[in-house]
């Protein structure tokens, strides 16, 4: 059993790796989606440490870490990316490494950001970052 839960561990860390590495690859430090508007095949879901389901809205590479973005982050709301006046509400805002910091803030003391979830949860989720892909993605630099 030991041995399972050592593999599924470095299961994980190696799925975040490879995610936080694509990322920055396309110059992303974060990616952010409307989770009504976009086109997935289910809502990215984790279970938290203390039993609350947060829905997932992005990712968030910030240090050498790879955050979660919860449904609830304020920071994080599709809608602080764009002027309601002349735009277009976007289904998905992709950050750059220049303006993430400053948009999102440090997740290690900002609400609305975590590390936690299972091997399956982050699969669903990296589905979903990949989806997101394929939408029509403004970054803001």
């Amino acid at each position: 059993m030991e041995n399972t839960n050592q593999n599924v561990s470095a299961l994980l860390a190696q799925a975040k790796e490879n995610l936080k590495k694509n990322m920055l690859d396309r110059n992303m430090a974060a990616i952010i989606w409307d989770l009504s508007t976009a086109g997935f095949h289910y809502i990215p879901e984790v279970t938290l440490d203390n039993g609350k389901v947060a829905r997932v809205t992005g990712l968030y590479v910030s240090g050498d870490e790879l955050y979660l973005i919860e449904e609830d982050c304020k920071r994080a709301d599709i809608d602080n990316f764009y002027d309601p006046d002349s735009e277009v509400r976007p289904t998905v805002v992709c950050l750059t490494p220049n303006v993430a910091p400053g948009d999102l803030g440090d997740p290690t003391v900002a609400d609305g950001f975590t590390r936690e979830g299972t091997l399956e949860e982050w699969m669903a989720v990296a589905d979903c970052y990949f989806e997101a892909l394929n939408e029509e993605s403004p970054y803001r630099d």
